[in-house]
């Protein structure tokens, strides 16, 4: 694989060029104050589009770019990390502060590529314990369940920690730092939830009383969630 050497780009986001079963709790007590954990995010904004545009983050969502509402609703991170396709996508985020974006030359490698580019930004510029792996085609996120997976990996001792929404496991999922070399060597089109269900020793299901966020697949789905 080849090394493509970092450009950093002047906007207000920050802006590089990268050439056994599981065990499960219930929801954390959002109010009980556990011992506090620093997390990322890492948001993968590469993926196509089952609409008229070739990305996911183009498309209008709420009055604004796809990507640009998701990001908008991380800012309370540590840190958020957004990996895109081309530098024209980073204009998408560039209002937003405390984001950064790194444009990956790799993304038609498939999965891997951006997030391994996010986990080795986090690897090298934080000291952040965890990371949320956020895709955009589930926008719907809710700051409330990534705060009690939050609260709740601090004590979970397994590596990863995911919300089971209604008996249905979603994202975004949260992967501690010591697991992220395993992904920092992962190639090709890598499947998340497939590597997860491999090992379910690595995984916390957190529950969730609340129906899980939509999950775009078609075109239909972008219109619903343009209204």
């Amino acid at each position: 694989m080849p090394f493509v050497l970092p450009k950093i780009l002047p906007p207000r986001s920050r802006i590089a060029d990268a050439s056994s079963t599981p065990s499960t709790v219930d929801a954390v007590d959002f109010y009980a104050e556990p011992e506090a954990i620093s997390a990322a995010a890492v948001v993968i904004a590469t993926v196509a589009s089952p609409g008229p545009s070739p990305t996911l983050a183009e498309e209008p969502w709420r009055g604004e770019p796809l990507l640009a509402g998701v990001v908008r609703r991380l800012t309370g991170f540590d840190a958020v990390v957004v990996v895109v396709r081309t530098e024209a996508h980073a204009e998408l985020v560039e209002e937003i502060r405390d984001a950064t974006v790194i444009v990956d030359p790799e993304w038609e490698e498939g999965a891997a590529a951006p997030l391994r580019v996010g986990l080795d930004w986090l690897t090298h510029s934080t000291n952040v314990r965890a990371a949320f792996v956020v895709n955009l085609n589930t926008p719907d996120i809710e700051a409330a369940a990534m705060h009690e997976l939050v609260a709740a990996h601090a004590t979970a001792g397994t590596p990863v920690t995911v919300p089971k929404y209604r008996y249905v496991r979603g994202g975004p999922v949260l992967l501690d730092r010591d697991i992220w070399p395993h992904f920092l060597g992962a190639e090709g089109d890598l499947d998340l939830e497939a590597i997860l269900l491999a090992h379910p020793q690595w995984v916390t299901e957190v529950r969730i009383d609340w129906a899980p966020p939509r999950h775009i697949t078609s075109a239909d789905d972008l219109r619903e969630i343009a209204r």
